[in-house]
């Protein structure tokens, strides 16, 4: 950074400080595309069907601020943690060993869904471009949309459940 004036030593800052911000939101999409994506550990069709919705927005999710990344000369993040992959392999460990929990399944995308959404919240508060902005703030609605479905799907596992 040398040559630069202090004007133009922030610009650099403030675009790495962006695509960090959007690098982290990247994980956090891949991770919930890898696990909504393993959905055979549901036991219910229409779960692991839904799950697979899901991980499908995840994906298209992560694409476009990776887009975003590379518009502002960034090197984008491209695949789901070590976290999110031994998640779930312990999920399929065990739906293997003691069958499908499709309520220990909502639990975990739920848990999934309400970080996602942390993050989402967390990125917004900061300092970013507003076209950046503008997209994190449509995404974050999505997350939240969707955290919404998940927990209502998981309390009517509950009263099914406990019904049956």
């Amino acid at each position: 950074m040398v040559g630069l004036n202090i004007c133009e030593s922030t610009i650099v800052m403030r675009r790495a400080d962006t695509i960090r911000i959007l690098n982290q939101l990247i994980l956090a999409g891949r991770d919930g595309e890898d696990f909504c994506e393993h959905a055979q550990v549901a036991a219910e069709p229409a779960l692991a069907v839904l799950l697979r919705q899901r991980g499908e927005e995840w994906g298209r999710l992560s694409d476009e601020l990776q887009a975003l990344v590379l518009l502002l000369g960034g090197l984008p993040a491209r695949a789901a943690t070590l976290a999110a992959r031994a998640l779930h392999l312990w999920l399929a460990a065990r739906a293997r060993i003691l069958g499908a929990d499709d309520a220990l399944v909502l639990e975990n995308w739920e848990r999934l869904e309400r970080a996602s959404l942390a993050r989402y919240e967390q990125s917004l508060a900061g300092d970013l471009p507003e076209r950046i902005r503008r997209t994190l703030s449509l995404q974050c609605d999505r997350v939240l949309a969707r955290l919404e479905q998940v927990s209502r799907l998981r309390d009517q596992y509950i009263v099914q459940s406990v019904a049956g």
